[in-house]
Protein backbone atom coordinates (compact mmCIF):
# COMPACT_ATOMS: atom_id res chain seq x y z
CA UNK A 1 0.00 0.00 0.00
CA UNK A 2 2.93 2.34 0.62
CA UNK A 3 6.51 2.89 -0.16
CA UNK A 4 8.71 3.81 2.39
CA UNK A 5 12.05 5.40 1.70
CA UNK A 6 15.85 3.63 0.58
CA UNK A 7 13.88 1.75 -2.24
CA UNK A 8 15.10 1.46 -5.70
CA UNK A 9 14.45 4.41 -7.74
CA UNK A 10 14.63 2.71 -11.05
CA UNK A 11 11.83 -0.21 -9.90
CA UNK A 12 9.41 3.15 -10.26
CA UNK A 13 11.16 5.38 -12.13
CA UNK A 14 8.20 5.83 -14.83
CA UNK A 15 5.91 5.98 -12.11
CA UNK A 16 3.87 9.73 -12.14
CA UNK A 17 2.13 10.91 -9.04
CA UNK A 18 -1.72 10.94 -9.91
CA UNK A 19 -2.10 14.37 -8.05
CA UNK A 20 0.80 16.65 -9.39
CA UNK A 21 1.91 14.25 -12.60
CA UNK A 22 5.16 14.42 -11.16
CA UNK A 23 7.65 11.49 -11.11
CA UNK A 24 8.47 8.78 -8.72
CA UNK A 25 11.44 9.76 -6.51
CA UNK A 26 13.04 7.06 -3.76
CA UNK A 27 13.66 10.00 -0.88
CA UNK A 28 9.75 10.76 -1.22
CA UNK A 29 6.77 9.19 0.88
CA UNK A 30 4.63 7.30 -1.89
CA UNK A 31 1.26 5.85 -1.23
CA UNK A 32 -1.29 3.81 -3.66
CA UNK A 33 -4.78 3.73 -4.00
CA UNK A 34 -6.39 0.18 -2.98
CA UNK A 35 -9.32 0.77 -5.91
CA UNK A 36 -7.69 2.21 -8.84
CA UNK A 37 -4.10 1.43 -8.14
CA UNK A 38 -2.78 4.89 -9.14
CA UNK A 39 0.31 6.31 -6.67
CA UNK A 40 0.12 9.68 -5.38
CA UNK A 41 2.90 11.46 -3.19
CA UNK A 42 1.89 11.37 0.24
CA UNK A 43 2.20 15.38 0.41
CA UNK A 44 -0.18 15.23 -2.07
CA UNK A 45 -2.82 13.69 -0.35
CA UNK A 46 -2.08 14.85 2.89
CA UNK A 47 -1.08 11.29 4.26
CA UNK A 48 1.95 11.08 6.42
CA UNK A 49 3.61 7.94 6.68
CA UNK A 50 3.23 7.91 10.12
CA UNK A 51 -0.65 8.25 9.64
CA UNK A 52 -0.25 5.41 6.06
CA UNK A 53 0.46 2.88 9.27
CA UNK A 54 -2.97 3.05 10.25
CA UNK A 55 -4.83 3.10 7.18
CA UNK A 56 -6.01 -0.87 6.29
CA UNK A 57 -7.68 0.25 2.58
CA UNK A 58 -6.21 3.64 1.16
CA UNK A 59 -8.79 5.50 -1.45
CA UNK A 60 -7.79 8.70 -3.33
CA UNK A 61 -9.90 11.50 -2.99
CA UNK A 62 -11.35 11.00 -6.84
CA UNK A 63 -12.01 7.26 -5.20
CA UNK A 64 -13.53 8.64 -1.70
CA UNK A 65 -15.73 11.03 -4.12
CA UNK A 66 -16.98 8.57 -6.46
CA UNK A 67 -20.79 7.61 -5.46
CA UNK A 68 -21.41 4.02 -6.01
CA UNK A 69 -24.08 3.16 -8.64
CA UNK A 70 -27.48 1.73 -8.34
Amino acid sequence: MFEEEGLDGDEHGDTLCGACVDNYASDEFWICCDMCEKWFHGICVKITPARAEHIKHYKCPSCSNKRARP
